[in-house]
This record gives structure tokens, sequence and C-alpha cells, in this order.
């Protein structure tokens, strides 16, 4: 069976009216909270406020995620994905973002990340994917990829080791190097493995424990995934 990796329909109408709603949004005070904010006209993030397309109610208070090709036209979008982000689901009661205080958010009556009806797991930020270098990063979510890519390191991420497709694989036959940055946790252990297994060119990194790429770097700095990596 042929594979289909079409844009879904609407998605680039919906990046262009969401992103136009990100500025001053608490879309954009929680990136720049995370130490993600520079990284936003290279990702072109969105926000779903008052105004929502019809049939996206549902994503009200979310992060809109373009998931930019990196051929075919500027900023043209396969898809986007919707992020929560709602004050009850990210703050304490104090109002303080429980990332800042090492705490899990709390999604647990929906899911953190949604997708578009019908879509299929996608590798994000694949623009990294036709860069002249003879690494790149492997990481798990799309805030992963934001944060290394910063630190000046070309960087794919997946939506979760089970949405992993087998014809993922060839996009990273031709480099020396692919970092694995799975999160400090079991899940993370279990994506290393995996894909260890299944790329002669992996090289599994340890993130410490109860961390992931976008904290260690808000915590450690800018620099210091290149530090962790080798590359200064």
């Amino acid at each position: 069976m042929k594979r289909s990796n079409k844009q879904v329909p609407g998605s680039v109408e919906s990046a262009k009216f969401y992103q136009s709603q990100y500025r001053g949004s608490t879309a954009e005070e929680y990136l720049i909270a995370r130490g993600l904010g520079e990284g936003e006209e290279k990702f072109l993030p969105g926000y779903v406020g008052d105004s929502v397309m019809v049939g996206h109610e549902k994503y009200r208070n979310h992060l809109v995620l373009p998931y930019l090709r990196p051929a075919g036209g500027p900023h043209l979008v396969a898809t986007i994905r919707f992020r929560c982000i709602r004050d009850e689901c990210v703050k304490d009661p104090s109002g303080t973002y429980f990332f800042l205080s090492g705490q899990k958010e709390q999604h647990d009556s929906h899911g953190k990340y949604q997708s578009l009806p019908g879509d299929h797991p996608r590798l994000y930020n694949t623009e990294a994917l036709i860069v002249s270098s003879p690494y790149i990063a492997l990481s798990e979510g799309e805030f992963s990829s934001w944060a290394v890519e910063l630190d000046g390191i070309p960087s794919v991420s997946t939506q979760g080791v089970s949405a992993w497709k087998d014809h993922f694989d060839r996009a990273f036959a031709g480099y020396e190097k692919v970092f694995l940055l799975g999160d400090g946790d079991e899940a993370g252990q279990k994506m290393n493995e995996k894909l260890a297994s299944r790329l002669p060119n992996a090289v599994p990194v340890l993130i410490p424990d109860e961390e992931d790429p976008d904290s260690y770097r808000r915590i450690h700095g800018a620099g210091s995934i290149r530090q962790l990596l080798g590359l200064v």
C-alpha cells in the first residue's frame, strides 16, 4: 500500500488564522516561560483564542503547533497540532506554572496534545532533515525539538515512540550520528532503546531523571545541550 503524507485540508488557513491571535496571548506567555519564546519566528506557533474556526471549538485555549514543510512554498503547513495550556491544567493554585516548580501538568480529564481528525503520526520539524550536517538530534515532543534547535543543532521529534513508523527510518540513513534524546523517564528510555535497535548510526544520550531537552536547557542555560552532546 502506498503511504500518504498529504496535507490535511484547511491546515494552512488554520495556522495563519491562529498565528494572528498569538501575540500577547497566554500561548506567548507560556512559551516565554518555558524558555522557548525566541523560537516563535522559526516555528510560527498560534493560539486558539476568542475567535475559533468552525469545528475547533474544543481546542479553545490551546497552543497551535504547525507542522511546516521545508519545500513547496514559504511556510507550507502539512498539519497542525493543538497543545492544551488552560490555566487549570498548567498552573498551580498560586498561578505558578507547574513546570517551574518541577511538577507535572494536570491533563487528567483530556489529552495534552490533540491532532486533527483523520491525521496520522508525523515527524516534526522536517526542515532539519535538509540542513547540511553530519549529525541530527531526534527527540520526543515538539518542545524538545525547539530547545535543541535553539542550541544550533538540527533536530526532529516524534509524537511518541508508539507513533514511530517504519518509513521514518530512511530519513536518518545518511547521518554519521543520530543523537537520541529520549526524556529522562521510563518512556524516554524505551524510545532510546527502540530507535537504537532500528538506526545503526544512533547515539543514545542520557537525560537526567525527570528532565527532557526542553527543561534541561531551561535549567542549565543556552548551550547546555551542545555540551551534553559533546559539540562545543
